[in-house]
């Protein structure tokens, strides 16, 4: 079966946009792509424990933000998705920095970071489950690889950073400040400022 890229990433912008909780975001997202090829893996996907992860994120924020607080000439934080090599296996990994500079039309500001907070790298159970979930299709893997990591970090730090997070962690004295999620090797996508 041939997803649809384009699809895929409108199911993911306007379900962003909706500012659903993670949980609620991520079965809307799954949804869609049941809807177009019927697969056994996505009972499994949408079992993935978003809520408790959430409590584990979250703290692992504040504890990065209050060991090394935002410089206020930080005006916008990337969250950062790669995988580590270990051994025969690559781990889902995702990092917080900050650049001194954004443009909404031009993540280039992302590759230029003045911020990079010692313990910013964080290995997510739910990255690696899904990660796990969907290499069982092979077919799909890439297209797969690509979406679902992105889509997970995206409703997971968006519902953080709206609800959850003490807004001043982030802010240090700024009115707003920018945030997007992404590979860093391609596709991002802006989560909502904080302000």
């Amino acid at each position: 079966m041939d997803f649809q890229h384009e699809q895929s990433w409108d199911a993911l912008t306007t379900i962003l946009a909706s500012k659903s909780t993670a949980n609620d975001a991520w079965n809307k997202f799954i949804d869609f792509h049941e809807q177009a090829a019927p697969k056994s893996y996505w009972t499994q996907l949408r079992h993935v424990d978003i809520e408790i992860e959430q409590t584990e994120v979250i703290a692992w924020l504040q504890q990065l933000l209050n060991d090394n607080p935002i410089p206020n000439t930080v005006v916008a934080i990337w969250i950062g998705l790669l995988k580590f090599a270990d051994n025969d296996k690559e781990i889902p990994t995702v990092y917080l920095s900050g650049a001194d500079t954004y443009d909404k039309d031009d993540i280039d500001w992302a590759s230029d970071p003045t911020y990079l907070p010692e313990n910013r790298y964080a290995q997510l159970g739910v990255l690696q489950q899904i990660d796990d979930i969907v290499s069982t299709d092979e077919e799909n893997y890439e297209f797969f690889d690509w979406i679902f990591p992105l889509a997970y970090c995206a409703f997971t730090f968006d519902e953080i950073f709206r609800t959850k997070l003490d807004k001043k962690l982030i802010l240090t004295g700024k009115r707003e400040i920018f945030v997007a999620v992404g590979h860093d090797s391609g596709d991002y996508i802006e989560l909502t400022p904080v302000n």
